[in-house]
């Protein structure tokens, strides 16, 4: 009941809408009568096709339809039951004139045919390529226009952002840029042109950590956006501010920027191919900074990192093999030093020079060894390694004298804060072989009161500071617990550490963020600070668990040296009491047997092993660590222990 009811109503409002039609022809039409223009008007007005015949039907109206009457009703669509109608009502329209018959075409062989049909669709090609060039042309065109309405538009709305960076108020124009940012669509090219200057304003108020969010924001929209380039040497800035190494940069390798900048894509290469170098990634890492030109700015760091990937896939053990690994990064290490010192950078030079030394000091090529270590200058943060490692190539090479006075020199007042056990062990072992066994006693109490002295506070200290978090309350914020603190020589070793010496740096400028948006917060907006602030909160509070991490496992390992140090230096006392041992009983000897009886015990060739243990060391670049061991420091001494009666 309920449909028919809606269907009656449906027919009441057509039968209205018809009788609005015939008033309408009653008051323009003095006969009354319906016309096909009428027909065609109702038709146009929606009325079903019934109502229409019902309407002619019930006025009787009558007519005399044309070929063109017919024409216009089809080509107003009006239905053929309507025109039906209009023809039973009316009587049929006229006959049209028959065609003059076309001339019968003249008759054509097949060839010709063919000829006919193949030019017809080559016609045709080239109408429908002209047509979708035109087509074409004509979106360019539009793309431009709108891409000029859409720059005229940014300009205009930005201007006061651009503005305030311009005249250096960096927290007004990063506000204006935020603003501008959160009314826009993130995906259009403005939002990212905005975002980039967003990064700027952060960048020059020293809120790094929040700027390399923002920079890698922008990249990671690809490189057909406008911002991409400066936005991508906005992160390298950044990145060398600050630690910022996130395993999301990895999503760069599928960046393709074939089509940028040379320069540009020299320094993409480097520092994609130093991500995947940071997280042992070789593979990954050189096929990007192979691509690094050798004119690139970037060239001898990459070459100084694919010396480092080969040195350290050459392994640790003392073979062959491994020479000949280690002779082969040899050239890079090489070549790194040549672009370095072109390009003004001593300190990948510095490096390279070591890398080259240690290859030589691990093959046995000692003279070459030292060539490299006096390459590296007084003034250069690794002269300290240079020299001490020089030192021990000359004990190998068999220049005792040269070797003790590097190590002299080393436990001057100069070299107080360096934690060098080693260099006083050896010089106990040469006292020792020489039988200045009082000098080889005050060489081990030397040890025993600088070194051995501080494995017990150290051990109190890892001990009472078990956590990263507490580790870097205790060593960085000085929040120490009473009578807990670690000795000066060891917290030296720490600060020496280069890799400790990066995320210091991090964190402290992330403390400094955290305080300055504290501080600002009303000018640069709630929204904005707080957003901001929770950002680099995280940041910091990761970057403190690193560095606490950091800390304990230097420490750990200053722990392990000193309990082998310990052994070491009794296994010292020990050759030093069974050498004065043997010197005493050759002395007793000779005086029973007097002077006919030569001793000859006493004049050969006495020789006492160096056991000093594996050194760990390490080789910065930019923060970064690539470890070595220089082989084991055991070396043999021959000397002749001179008798009582020649000393």
């Amino acid at each position: 009941m309920h449909r028919n009811t809606h269907a009656g109503q449906g027919r009441g409002r057509l039968r209205t809408a018809a009788l609005s039609i015939l008033l309408t022809l009653a008051s323009t039409s003095p006969a009354w009568a319906i016309t096909v223009d009428n027909v065609i008007q109702m038709h146009k007005s929606g009325l079903p096709p019934q109502v229409i015949v019902q309407t002619i039907q019930s006025t009787n109206a009558s007519f005399n339809l044309t070929v063109q009457d017919l024409k216009s009703l089809e080509a107003a669509g009006v239905p053929k039951a309507v025109i039906e109608a209009m023809m039973k009502g009316g009587g049929s329209a006229a006959p049209a004139p028959e065609p003059a018959p076309e001339p019968a075409p003249e008759p054509v062989d097949d060839l010709q045919r063919l000829r006919q049909q193949e030019d017809k669709d080559k016609a045709a090609i080239e109408e429908e390529d002209r047509i979708r060039e035109a087509a074409r042309r004509a979106a360019e065109l539009e793309r431009q226009k709108m891409a000029a309405e859409e720059g005229k538009r940014i300009a205009q709305a930005l201007e006061g952002a651009r503005d305030a960076y311009e005249d250096g108020n960096y927290v007004k124009s990063a506000r204006l840029y935020d603003e501008f940012i959160q009314k826009s669509d993130p995906t259009k090219p403005s939002a990212l042109e905005a975002k980039l200057g967003l990064a700027d304003s952060l960048f020059a108020l020293g809120l790094f950590g929040n700027a390399a969010e923002v920079y890698h924001e922008v990249v990671n929209a690809g490189p057909d956006n406008t911002p991409f380039v400066n936005a991508f040497k906005g992160l390298r800035r950044v990145s060398q501010r600050i630690a910022y190494n996130p395993v999301t940069l990895e999503q760069l390798g599928n960046v393709f920027i074939g089509n940028a900048p040379k320069d540009v894509q020299n320094s993409f290469n480097y520092f994609l191919g130093k991500f995947f170098f940071d997280y042992n990634r070789f593979e990954d890492a050189r096929k990007y900074l192979a691509q690094v030109a050798s004119d690139a700015n970037d060239y001898a760091g990459a070459q100084y990192l694919l010396g480092l990937m080969v040195v350290q896939e050459a392994g640790e053990d003392d073979t062959d093999e491994r020479a000949q690994k280690l002779i082969v990064a040899s050239p890079l290490f090489q070549a790194a030093v040549d672009a370095a010192e072109r390009g003004n950078e001593p300190r990948i030079a510095h490096l390279s020079y070591l890398a080259l030394a240690r290859i030589a000091y691990t093959v046995g090529l000692y003279d070459v060894a030292v060539f490299y270590y006096r390459k590296v200058p007084t003034d250069s943060t690794n002269y300290v390694s240079a020299l001490y490692e020089m030192g021990w190539s000359y004990f190998l090479k068999g220049d005792t004298r040269r070797g003790m006075g590097i190590f002299h020199t080393l436990d001057g007042p100069d070299w107080t804060n360096y934690f060098l056990p080693d260099s006083h062990l050896l010089e106990a072992t040469v006292f020792m072989n020489t039988c200045r066994f009082d000098y080889a006693h005050d060489a081990v109490k030397r040890i025993e009161e600088k070194y051995l002295a501080l494995k017990a506070p150290l051990q109190k200290y890892l001990g009472e500071y078990v956590t990263p978090d507490s580790l870097y309350k205790a060593f960085v914020l000085g929040q120490n617990s009473a009578g807990v603190e670690l000795p000066r020589l060891l917290r030296m070793a720490v600060l020496a550490d280069a890799e400790f010496n990066e995320l210091y740096g991090t964190a402290r400028n992330r403390r400094r963020e955290v305080a300055a948006l504290s501080s600002k917060r009303e000018d640069f907006g709630g929204a904005l600070a707080d957003r901001m602030l929770s950002a680099v909160e995280t940041q910091q509070k990761e970057g403190q668990i690193a560095l606490g991490i950091k800390i304990s496992q230097i420490l750990q390992r200053l722990d392990q040296e000193l309990t082998e140090l310990e052994v070491k230096l009794s296994e010292i006392r020990i050759e030093i009491d069974e050498v004065q041992a043997e010197e005493l009983a050759a002395q007793i000897e000779q005086s029973y047997k007097g002077d006919e009886v030569k001793v000859e015990a006493v004049a050969s060739e006495r020789s006492a092993s160096i056991f000093v243990g594996d050194k760990y060391l390490t080789w910065p670049f930019e923060g970064e660590y690539w470890t070595d061991e220089v082989n084991s420091y055991r070396s043999n001494l021959t000397e002749i222990c001179k008798g009582a009666s020649e000393q």
